[in-house]
């Protein structure tokens, strides 16, 4: 009997992963699928079988097995093969049909092809698997308990017999073993499944963050407690266990905000030489341990200030320099940076790593970019690592408009590529950054209230502060509802607010500050958080909070964020230091992307404005004298001006007419386009200039 794709696709939405899926996006996938028919005893597949699909019974019965050993059977409406949405490895189990069947199949690409926007099916998915294989952990774990009772049974009654059977008893109970190690091992990889996918949807951030503050917090400062030579190897082992421990975390943060289309690049001026100074800095020590030179190719013609995300650019070599390092034993590491045109106030660089490690084959570069894939079976137990920097790095490098390539040969060694464009700033040089010192003396003084329900963090956060900060008067609240009392009797210029808190949490704290009279209402809060997702920090920033300090914290964050608020800091004793006005109106969106941070605030509307202000004569000429690829040049270029100021409206209608000209398409209300344009600059610049 043939199945329509309505009929296929109204079974599918009996499925409870697919229950909350809107019915048309179920048709969708339905219409993707595909029927098998199956006679009894039918093979679907097979164990070590390599998963790619999905599969729901529509009519007869299967069985999961292992070879005569039967785990599970199953009826129409029953599904299986989840697995193989989360891991392409062997399959665990065969699968066969007990009665003439037919199934629909749905192959990972098209699973995930219509279904990618719908995270909550993954979550429902994880959380089946897990009990189905626990349920059939429990059941294989049942039987062997039963057969090694069996077993000691035999084994007593028939000590007296002959050496063969002896001997058959003792293979009995291997093989029992062997099948308890493998139970244990499909135990600990479906909970391998339900960590990794928590972890891509980073609902495990602040649990692991909050513990990891203190540990990191307290052995910094037992590090400045002047420790004897044995404990002081015992910290140092103990900093650099945690800090692996959080780039880890940070990378499958990361991947799954890439994934989730929410990684943005920060525009602000960089420098490549520093850069790269601090990426050979960084891995110089490692390097020299494993006797390998490091070398830096810095093409002198490079702009000194350029204008990119330099953190994010730091990320990639570091990551691509750093795999270089790890996977060479003898011979060097290079690092090369050059200029390759310069164009209309944009450079072109080209970025390359180079090594004479241990090198790949042609099938294991073919994977090597992919998430939570290495180079080899081996590669994770010798080298370490968790198989997303290469992935991370590639989609870094594409936000930044390049192509991450690579070219390798076994025992040759690999190099790593990209080319990318940079506009130019017309700065000379990068500001130097403020001494230490003289950061932490402009605060002086500062009365600080500090919110947090760990006793341990309490205790990282005040002594961190006592050791920074000269003079300063810190004062503690376990949560939410106490700090708002203590901020009402008390004078404080700035309040530290942990966000996860008992009783009144750090969100509903900050709402209830900004509605308390002035000049109350008015002190900044900071946000200390575990968890570090944009989604996070925008709940901070539209509660009230005027920044976010990341769980562990690192000192220079504290001192930066506050340093950021302090310019507009309200002395509650009766003084008021000013502080630039915020932006009101149409950049109200530069508070959030900020933080408040004045000084961050007229950094992007100076760049805004520099960028826009030369653009302006450039497009009126183009337009007059018709110069098409002239007009889309200069639009191209001042294009992310108005997506890093939050003009998205204007960044589309510069996208119009780059497409417009690009693709020679109708030039049909063109003109009307760029006079549009060049208003809303104009208009742009006055109002914010």
């Amino acid at each position: 009997m043939d199945t329509t794709t309505a009929a296929l696709a109204d079974k599918l939405s009996r499925m409870d992963i697919l229950r909350s899926v809107p019915q048309p996006v179920v048709l969708h996938l339905a219409g993707q699928s595909s029927i098998e028919v199956l006679p009894a005893g039918g093979t679907v597949f097979r164990k070590g079988d390599p998963g790619r699909s999905l599969y729901l019974i529509l009519d007869g019965t299967a069985q999961v097995h292992d070879g005569d050993y039967i785990v599970a059977q199953m009826q129409a409406g029953h599904c299986f093969g989840e697995m193989a949405l989360l891991d392409e490895g062997p399959r665990s189990m065969s699968v066969s049909a007990t009665t003439p069947a037919r199934l629909a199949r749905i192959d990972r690409d098209v699973f995930f092809g219509v279904l990618g926007e719908y995270p909550e099916v993954m979550q429902k998915i994880v959380g089946l698997l897990t009990r189905r294989l626990r349920h059939q952990t429990d059941k294989t774990l049942e039987q062997l308990q039963r057969r090694e009772e069996e077993l000691t049974s035999l084994v007593e009654a028939r000590t007296a017999e002959l050496v063969h059977q002896k001997e058959e008893a003792e293979n009995l109970r291997a093989k029992a073993e062997t099948e308890k190690r493998e139970a244990d091992r499909q135990r600990l990889r479906a909970e391998h499944s339900e960590r990794a996918e928590q972890q891509f949807l980073a609902n495990m951030s602040h649990e692991i963050r909050t513990p990891m503050n203190a540990v990191m917090g307290m052995t910094n400062l037992l590090l400045q407690k002047k420790p004897r030579e044995d404990q002081l190897l015992y910290l140092h082992s103990i900093r650099q266990s945690s800090e692996a421990l959080l780039v880890i975390l940070n990378d499958i943060l990361d991947i799954s905000k890439i994934q989730a289309g929410k990684m943005d690049l920060e525009y602000t001026n960089l420098c490549v030489a520093d850069i790269l100074e601090q990426v050979r800095t960084t891995l110089q020590f490692r390097a020299e341990e494993k006797g390998l030179a490091l070398d830096l190719n810095y093409d002198p013609h490079i702009p000194p200030v350029l204008i990119g995300d330099p953190v994010r650019l730091q990320q990639v070599l570091l990551n691509l320099a750093g795999n270089a390092v790890k996977f060479t034993e003898k011979g060097r590491v290079t690092i090369d940076a050059g200029q390759i045109e310069r164009l209309d106030g944009h450079c072109r660089l080209h970025f390359a790593v180079r090594d004479t490690g241990i090198g790949m084959t042609p099938d294991q570069l073919a994977v090597v970019f992919e998430s939570f894939r290495q180079a080899s079976g081996d590669t994770a137990r010798k080298y370490g690592g968790t198989g997303l920097g290469l992935s991370i790095s590639k989609q870094l490098v594409e936000k930044f408009g390049g192509v991450l390539q690579a070219e390798s040969r076994p025992g040759e060694g690999s190099v790593f590529w990209f080319d990318i464009d940079l506009a130019v700033s017309t700065r000379k040089e990068t500001p130097p950054p403020m001494p230490a010192a003289a950061a932490t003396g402009t605060l002086r003084g500062l009365r600080i209230l500090l919110a947090e329900d760990n006793a341990f963090n309490r205790i990282v956060a005040v002594e961190t502060l006592e050791m920074l900060i000269p003079a300063v008067v810190v004062r503690t609240a376990e949560n939410g509802q106490l700090a708002l009392e203590m901020l009402q009797t008390g004078v404080f210029d700035v309040v530290l607010m942990d966000v996860a808190m008992p009783i009144m949490d750090g969100l509903e704290a900050t709402r209830a500050i900004r509605s308390l009279p002035a000049p109350l209402s008015a002190v900044p809060v900071i946000a200390f958080t575990a968890s570090v997702t944009q989604k996070e920090v925008r709940r901070c920033l539209q509660s009230g909070m005027n920044g976010c300090v990341p769980k562990p914290f690192r000192d220079e964050q504290l001192i930066a964020a506050l340093l950021a608020v302090r310019g507009g800091v309200a002395d509650l004793s009766g003084s008021r230091t000013e502080a630039t006005p915020s932006p009101a109106g149409h950049l109200a969106f530069l508070e959030k992307l900020t933080g408040g941070n004045p000084d961050r605030i007229r950094k992007y509307i100076g760049l805004y404005i520099e960028s826009v202000t030369a653009a302006l004569p450039r497009i009126e000429a183009a337009l007059e004298s018709d110069d098409r690829e002239e007009l889309r040049r200069v639009v191209h270029t001042v294009k992310p001006q108005f997506r890093m100021l939050g003009m998205e409206d204007v960044a589309v209608l510069a996208q119009e007419i780059e497409t417009q000209v690009l693709e020679n398409a109708d030039t049909g209300g063109l003109p009307e386009k760029v006079a549009r344009l060049l208003q809303e600059m104009r208009e742009s610049v006055e109002r914010i200039g």
